[in-house]
């Protein structure tokens, strides 16, 4: 059965309990107005088989209402509970009823109050069906409004009046029963609608009503029990009857949707706020009565002081949620963030681990650059601001969309194989197509959906993101839109992936080494100092030069702590051969993301403390090109540098953008010509020429140059020629580990002498 024919049978069974409920109660009012008109044997036989027919009807009504509604459980339930009510009233009417002693213990009481744990139980189902989870907070609002409630009607009724009991102790406590019963329903009852308000529905209302008549009339009863003075078909039985009509009332409403109605914020303090001041009342009322005011104003002062605590600590907590709710939510378009999505990717490895279906879903605007680049930013921020929107109306609720960061977004899901992700992605892809209307602007933009789907692909939701980036990189390129990952197009990308993880273990685990390549200084026919060039000793690839990996390191956001790492290694390496008997100047190759750091020149110096070494033996040597990226924040972490007096080099000199304005500003102490003009100088006058003018520009600048790539004698004799300061290469020698390195120098140190 679908919904559809649920509801239409639903609908059916209203209309048919609401004519019997009109049915019953016609027939309830015509026997009461008999009694009222003549209290006489006819009208007590007429008002006695009415209440029969009425709670016999009613019975009827609730199964008829729980055949055909949702909550079929609670309803049967509660017309099992009006069944022990009606034999109960059954057995009094044709065995008790014409005894001229009553007995004090008798069976028509335990059918009685038989009603009261199977109407527990039917509002109790109730009260699940319309809340759900049940969490902490719940529980104890429905405690305090209904123990509150309880000990208000006890205190307004039910002590009073049963202090003054005359009656045997059986019959006053079967009396007590009653009302005790009734409290309990109406406790379950009130902390029900604490906990559902507005979702409460009339229907729960009218068993609200229905409980406060038993109540009361209960509580009558028992006091007119003790007493003596209970009148069989008096102002009790019409009131037990009225209460039995709201009954029949609640049976006849359309079953609300389900919702806890729950209010956040001052909101949620309010109804426990309300019920602590009721039962504070209470008991300042009870130390007022038991003649000891004193001790009552002071305990009243002192919960009052606490309830004013606990507001206070509400406020504390209130802003510590709402800080750790920024700290998750993305300023711009109000939707989680890359915090968020990682946190909830935490969260899905453990449904991976079970083998549940996991779908990844990564959203890329295409082109959103354009549309800052002309239009401004804050028209593109306008423009993010309604992506969300846009993509929540396709979602569903357990559905998590999120924003990584710029323009791009995620979807986390469930329960979707790759056709059912792949159709998702689709209609997310066509409802961002429809045009937005921005600043008076109307734009039209795409978007690239890259796909995952685990435990098929990978059991760890983060490696989930990232292939699915891999596919919306695949789908942007090939400009289908929508693509899954597949492992044959973009498994080199998820090789990659790997290799980025072992780099990031590298740097962890130490497996970076350097090897250095002496530099010689002309002048003086000495290796002053040398070069530091990384390798990486792979566990499983051997030893891998800077092309394997530095790209890698570049793309992967690594640099800057693979070249920390570089500085580290290099300077203990000075420290250890200056402690040998030989101080040599160590130069070290910076990356971009180093010279925008404006914290690096403090790193460097913190180095330079910790090895114990002058800044004048570590020279930094930085490209062309990189200084053009972010020339004014490279200035000003050069110039630091400068400043503590460590040697800064242009490397690849004539390479990229050579330019004579920047040499004159920037703070640099070397010039590394390129190898291209070094290695073809002596078959190049051109190329000659270059060297010999760079070579006087950088000593009219007073700059040291250093030629790269004299790979032959006739080079470096033709550089000693023209003035050159500095040369290196594979003619002096390939660089080499630092042992091997040491004992060069001691052998062409022992060949000079000789």
């Amino acid at each position: 059965m679908d919904l559809s024919d649920e509801a239409c049978d639903d609908a059916r069974s209203l209309r048919l309990v609401r004519r019997l409920a009109v049915a019953l109660v016609g027939m309830w009012v015509v026997a009461l107005t008999a009694v009222a008109l003549g209290a006489d044997a006819v009208g007590d036989l007429l008002a006695a088989q009415g209440k029969l027919v009425f709670l016999a009807g009613l019975v009827l009504v609730l199964v008829v209402r729980g055949a055909g509604s949702a909550d079929r459980a609670s309803w049967w339930c509660f017309a099992a509970a009006v069944l022990s009510y009606f034999t109960g009233a059954a057995v009094y009417e044709f065995h008790y009823r014409g005894l001229a002693e009553l007995p004090d213990l008798r069976w028509s009481d335990v059918a009685f109050l038989g009603f009261f744990p199977l109407a527990f139980a039917a509002f109790l189902l109730l009260l699940r069906s319309r809340v759900g989870r049940l969490t902490a907070s719940m529980w104890l609002d429905s405690a305090v409004t209904g123990c509150t409630a309880a000990a208000v009607a006890a205190a307004a009724g039910l002590g009073a009046l049963l202090q003054a009991a005359e009656g045997g102790a059986p019959v006053v406590a079967i009396a007590m029963l009653y009302p005790i019963g009734d409290l309990l329903l109406l406790s379950l009852v009130a902390g029900g609608l604490a906990l559902m308000r507005r979702g409460a529905g009339p229907g729960w209302w009218w068993v609200t009503a229905a409980l406060g008549l038993f109540v009361v009339t209960d509580t009558v009863y028992a006091y007119q029990l003790a007493h003596g003075t209970y009148v069989i078909g008096g102002p009790l039985d019409l009131a037990w009857g009225l209460a039995f009509v709201c009954c029949g009332m609640a049976a006849t409403q359309r079953t609300s949707a389900g919702g806890s109605g729950r209010v956040d914020g001052r909101g949620a303090l309010v109804i426990p706020g309300v019920c602590a001041l009721a039962a504070l009342a209470l008991l300042f009322t009870g130390y007022l009565a038991s003649g000891d005011p004193v001790a009552g104003v002071l305990a009243l002062v002192a919960v009052l002081a606490a309830l004013a605590r606990t507001g206070l600590t509400f406020r504390d907590v209130r802003a510590l949620a709402d800080s750790r709710r920024q700290a998750r939510t993305d300023e711009l378009t109000g939707l989680p963030n890359r915090r968020s999505v990682f946190e909830a990717l935490a969260e899905a490895d453990v449904r991976l681990a079970a083998g549940e279906r996991t779908a990844v879903l990564v959203l890329d605007l295409d082109r959103f650059k354009e549309i800052n680049d002309s239009l401004g930013h804050a028209v593109g921020d306008a423009l993010l601001a309604q992506v969300g929107p846009r993509l929540r109306g396709e979602l569903r609720a357990e559905d998590l969309l999120a924003r990584l960061g710029g323009d791009e977004f995620v979807v986390l899901t469930r329960d979707l194989s790759a056709d059912d992700a792949r159709t998702m992605a689709r209609r997310l892809r066509s409802r961002l197509q429809r045009p937005f209307a921005v600043s008076g602007v109307v734009l039209h933009v795409d978007v690239s959906v890259g796909v995952a789907i685990g435990p098929d692909e990978s059991g760890s939701a983060v490696e989930l993101l990232q292939l699915a980036d891999l596919a919306m990189y695949a789908a942007k390129s090939t400009r289908t839109g929508v693509e899954v990952y597949d492992r044959d197009r973009d498994g080199h990308g998820r090789h990659r992936l790997e290799d980025v993880a072992q780099l990031r273990r590298a740097l962890e685990q130490d497996e970076l080494v350097l090897h250095y390549q002496p530099k010689l200084a002309l002048a003086t026919g000495s290796v002053d100092g040398v070069e530091a060039l990384v390798r990486w000793q792979h566990p499983t690839r051997g030893l891998l030069y800077p092309d394997a990996f530095i790209d890698l390191a570049e793309s992967a956001g690594l640099m800057a702590q693979l070249t920390a790492q570089v500085i580290d290694l290099a300077l203990a390496q000075c420290r250890s051969w200056y402690d040998r008997g030989r101080l040599l100047t160590m130069a070290v190759n910076v990356s971009p993301s180093n010279l925008v750091d404006e914290a690096f020149p403090d790193q460097v110096r913190a180095l330079l403390a910790r090895y114990e070494l002058s800044a004048g033996c570590l020279v930094l040597e930085v490209t062309e090109s990189l200084l053009m990226e972010d020339r004014d924040r490279a200035v000003r972490v050069l110039r630091r540098l400068r400043d503590d007096g460590i040697g800064v080099a242009i490397d690849d000199y004539g390479t990229g953008y050579s330019s004579l304005a920047y040499l004159a500003t920037l703070p640099v102490t070397e010039l590394k010509l390129d190898r291209t003009f070094v290695t073809g100088m002596t078959e190049s006058p051109r190329a000659e020429a270059i060297v010999t003018s760079t070579l006087q520009l950088a000593h009219a600048l007073g700059l040291v140059l250093v030629a790269e790539g004299a790979e032959d004698q006739a080079t470096v004799d033709v550089l000693t020629f023209h003035g050159c300061d500095v040369v290196q290469g594979y003619h002096l020698s390939r660089p080499l580990p630092p042992e091997v390195l040491w004992t060069w120098l001691d052998e062409r140190g022992r060949a000079l002498v000789v």
